[in-house]
């Protein structure tokens, strides 16, 4: 078996614009967002590669944004392997007792709090980390007696959410990409415009229903390929590690998530990428009955330029990502600084603020509160009102403009590492097979 499928598909898997041209499939149902729509495709492509390459992702904007639209299109062609709810307790989570992964996660809104009033995914959060959830518990058998019971949830799923409420718990924060609607007057513009098109089409003009079949039989591709990869390099990572910040701990964590997504677009450039192949292969089940047959698996070699692609699809995601907030609060801190300038560094309240953003107190008030819970500002109570400081905190970023990583450089880190095992083989995209 090589990497190929036997499943047709329009797309052209070496396509170097394949996550633009899939993008595309979905400007029938959802207009601009179109890297919001990459990164959500690549969470959901994720549910079947190795359990520490998936990605999980909330979606935080104010009502009526466009959220679950979002969502629920581009979740389509992963129908089947979708666990769709509005919502569950923790209750019914343990008792599953199912095998989550190859699935995606899908709760239309978080709105669970802690006791601290900050959105959480609660008993998720062990599942998303270690793979299992299990809990001892008491429970009546046939005969109505009591007996210990223990119940256990396996696997990773791919786990994705919206929500209005931007105040997130860290360790939510943690274990998610956090995305967020394009809010912009010109992005509101465009919406209108489509849905006053959709009111005067002829609906038998509607291209989703190819769209949509096209994008399925492309997921059942990556799905059956994923199966085969074992492993994905990033053999340029020590590149890149001057260009990671180190002030926050929680980068330990937040690394992990733009290298994963990294691993998935390299996935979906599989075409295209060098693949390390085990030459013992692995035995696969084929049917219902357990029968086996053995193929080859491989781990596959990333470029530095999936990592540059990354970093563009989701660098507003990614940024958010490290500094724990949503881009509109990141927006108002550049309006909060000229404020504050103006009032001599004297302090902002609301009101002013509110008045400069052209947004109503309480919106304000929860932008303003996440740079607060962030540590970009400080606050004092005055007069009943609390007026809030700059601090010395910034923003956080990636640069990967020089990043390089050449062919003799890539040949060497592979002869370090397989050595003279005849155990594997370097197979190049154009054909070429070493034997090493």
């Amino acid at each position: 078996m090589t990497l190929e499928s036997p499943i047709k598909t329009k797309f052209d898997v070496k396509d170097l614009e394949l996550l633009s041209k899939i993008t595309q499939c979905y400007s029938s149902k959802i207009v601009g967002e179109e890297n919001n729509i990459k990164t959500l495709f690549c969470a959901c492509l994720s549910k079947d590669l190795p359990r520490t390459n998936r990605i999980s992702v909330i979606i935080a904007s104010q009502s009526s944004a466009g959220k679950s639209n979002l969502v629920n299109n581009v979740l389509e062609p992963f129908q089947e392997d979708t666990i769709d709810y509005t919502e569950f307790t923790n209750a019914w989570l343990k008792r599953t007792e199912m095998m989550l992964n190859g699935k995606i996660l899908k709760i239309e809104q978080m709105e669970k709090t802690d006791d601290k009033g900050k959105v959480t995914m609660s008993a998720l959060k062990h599942l998303l980390s270690e793979g299992k959830l299990k809990t001892g518990l008491v429970d009546k058998n046939e005969k109505n007696q009591n007996k210990n019971k223990t119940l256990e949830v396996t696997g990773i799923p791919v786990y994705i959410s919206t929500s209005t409420n931007f105040n997130f718990d860290p360790e939510t924060l943690n274990r998610t990409l956090l995305m967020e609607i394009d809010e912009s007057e010109e992005q509101t513009k465009k919406i209108v415009h489509h849905q006053l098109t959709k009111y005067s089409t002829l609906e038998k003009l509607d291209k989703w229903k190819n769209e949509i079949e096209e994008l399925r039989n492309l997921a059942k591709m990556y799905k059956g390929i994923a199966h085969q990869i074992t492993q994905i390099l990033i053999p340029f990572a020590s590149k890149i590690q001057d260009r990671i910040p180190i002030h926050d701990i929680t980068i330990r964590r937040d690394l992990q998530k733009i290298l994963n997504l990294t691993c998935v677009i390299a996935f979906i450039h599989c075409a295209n990428r060098i693949r390390i192949q085990d030459n013992k292969g692995k035995d696969f089940v084929q049917d219902q009955f357990g029968n086996t047959e053995k193929h080859f698996t491989y781990s596959l070699v990333a470029e530095p330029s999936d990592f540059k692609e990354a970093l563009a699809i989701a660098g507003k995601t990614i940024k958010q990502t490290l500094n724990k907030l949503n881009d509109s609060s990141m927006q108002v801190y550049n309006t909060f600084l000229d404020e504050y300038k103006q009032n001599d560094c004297q302090g902002v309240t609301i009101k002013e603020m509110s008045k400069s953003l052209k947004k109503s107190d309480n919106r304000t008030r929860e932008l303003m509160n996440q740079l607060w819970t962030s540590g970009f500002l400080s606050r004092e109570s005055s007069k009943k009102t609390n007026v809030y400081f700059a601090t010395e905190k910034q923003f956080e970023d990636i640069e990967t403009d020089d990043i390089d990583f050449s062919k003799e450089e890539l040949a060497k880190l592979i002869k370090e590492q397989i050595g003279d095992s005849d155990n594997y083989s370097v197979l190049y995209p154009d054909g070429r097979a070493i034997v090493t």
